[in-house]
């Protein structure tokens, strides 16, 4: 999953990735390990070396709000990544961003979509991920369904361009 914030006049990238019972977290060019501890309810626990830390998240349209300690941050999803041309023209798939459970297929094969509708909804972490469409297009094939457990990078649907 990636995110963008900025903070004292800089635009910064945040990546997290499973690493088995952890995650690694990349802020800039900084790697974090993170163990969490419990997810519930707004409230995120975990363990930053030895450190145990609560984060308060709130949900507001696109951005997301952290609160960690006396800092706040708006974060805002990064742009779906399109990650392979398929032999079709102009059709490309469009992944996970990381590893979830679908939740929701928000489209049907051959509906025409507009830039920025919401796709596919994921659950990870017990947050809800949106996999947004990057332009205009039409979906050609749906590569997963309701229920279904995806990997980082895995394709949820080939859409064709307009």
């Amino acid at each position: 999953m990636e995110f963008r914030f900025e903070h004292a006049q800089s635009l910064y990238s945040v990546k997290a990735e499973r690493d088995g019972e952890s995650f690694r977290v990349r802020i800039g060019e900084r790697v974090y390990l993170v163990e969490l501890v419990r997810a519930a309810g707004g409230e995120l626990v975990f363990r930053l070396g030895d450190q145990v830390l609560t984060a308060h998240i709130g949900r507001a349209g696109e951005t997301l709000h952290l609160a960690l300690g006396a800092q706040q941050f708006k974060l805002s999803l990064a742009k779906p990544s399109v990650r392979r041309k398929s032999a079709e023209g102009g059709s490309a798939s469009l992944s996970a961003s990381m590893h979830g459970q679908v939740v929701r297929v928000l489209v049907e094969e051959g509906e025409v979509v507009r830039r920025g509708q919401p796709l596919v909804l994921l659950e990870a972490m017990k947050m809800e991920i949106r996999v947004t469409a990057p332009h205009d297009g039409r979906v050609v094939r749906l590569l997963c369904s309701v229920g279904e457990v995806v990997q980082r990078a895995q394709p949820l649907l080939e859409l064709a361009e307009l």
